[in-house]
C-alpha cells in the first residue's frame, strides 16, 4: 500500500502551475519520519515546525538548513510524481479552461501515472492533497471520484482506493515533503534561486519507466512543453502531440 501526497507550486494564473510530491509505502512510514526529524535536529531546525519551499526562497529557512533537508530527502525511500503546466499556452484552452479545469488537469496526469506505478508494484494506493478552500476541495473530491469511477482517456484509475483525501500541510509530514519536491521542480523549470541544485538532487528518487529509466513523462510531465522554456516567447515550445503520449 502506497500513499501519493500532493501539494501545488503557484497558481493556474501565474503563467506556471505545478502540482507533484512523493509517494510512500506504508510500512516504510515510521522509518522515514524517525530519518527526517534526526535530520532537522542535526541542522538546528524545531521537528514541530514546518519546513516550506517559500521559507528557503524568503530566509527563514537559513541555508544549511535547507541544504540539509534536500540532502536528507534525496536519500529517503519515497517516489516523486510532479506535473508542470503552462495554463495560458495558445491551443490548449480546452486543459486550462478556468482555475478548476487546470487543477483537474493537472491531478489527472498524475494520478495516471500514480495508477501505473503501483500497477507495476502490483499494489495499491491512496492520494493525500494539501486542502485549500472548502468548497474547492469538494469540488476536487467530485472531479476525482468521477474519474476513479469512469477512468481518464489513457487509464483506469484501479489501482487507487478510496476517494482524495484532502488535509492540511502543517500536521502531514508526507505533505510538507511533497512542498519542498514541488516548489524547486517548478522553480527548476523557470530556473529560479536554488531549484534547479535541489531538482537535480532529487531526481534519482522521480519515478522512472521501467524499461527505459526515462524521467519525463514518467515521474515528470511537463505539459504542454516538450523541452524546458528558457525565458522570452514561450509560442515555439508547445508540444502538439496528445497530452500523455511522452
Amino acid at each position: 500500500m502506497y500513499l501519493l501526497f500532493l501539494d501545488e507550486s503557484g497558481k493556474p494564473d501565474d503563467g506556471v502551475f505545478a502540482l507533484g510530491g512523493v509517494s510512500i509505502r506504508a510500512d516504510r512510514w515510521h522509518g522515514i519520519r524517525e530519518r527526517w526529524n534526526d535530520c532537522l535536529t542535526q541542522a538546528g531546525w524545531p521537528i514541530d515546525r514546518e519546513l516550506k519551499w517559500s521559507g528557503t526562497r524568503d530566509g527563514e529557512v537559513p541555508p544549511e538548513v535547507a541544504d540539509a533537508a534536500y540532502a536528507c530527502l534525496a536519500e529517503l525511500e519515497v517516489e516523486c510524481f510532479v506535473t508542470v503546466l503552462w495554463p495560458d499556452t495558445t491551443g490548449y484552452e480546452q486543459f486550462f479552461a478556468d482555475d478548476e479545469t487546470t487543477y483537474a488537469t493537472a491531478i489527472t496526469f498524475i494520478a495516471e501515472r500514480f495508477n501505473r506505478s503501483l500497477a507495476n508494484r502490483d499494489s495499491y494506493g491512496a492520494i493525500v492533497l494539501d486542502s485549500r478552500r472548502s468548497d474547492e476541495d469538494n469540488r476536487m473530491r467530485r472531479f476525482f471520484t468521477d474519474i476513479q469511477n469512469e477512468g481518464t482517456r489513457f487509464a483506469d484509475l484501479d489501482r487507487i482506493v478510496d476517494g482524495l483525501m484532502l488535509g492540511p500541510s502543517h500536521f502531514s509530514l508526507g505533505l510538507q515533503l511533497a512542498d519542498l519536491v514541488v516548489g524547486c521542480t517548478r522553480a527548476a523549470q523557470l530556473k529560479v534561486g536554488d531549484g534547479s541544485r535541489y531538482h537535480r538532487q532529487l531526481l534519482p528518487r522521480f519515478a522512472r519507466n521501467p524499461a527505459s529509466g526515462e524521467v519525463e513523462g514518467v515521474g515528470l510531465k511537463l505539459f504542454p512543453f516538450n523541452e524546458k522554456p528558457t525565458g522570452g516567447s514561450t509560442d515555439r515550445l508547445f508540444n502538439p502531440r496528445e497530452p500523455d503520449q511522452d
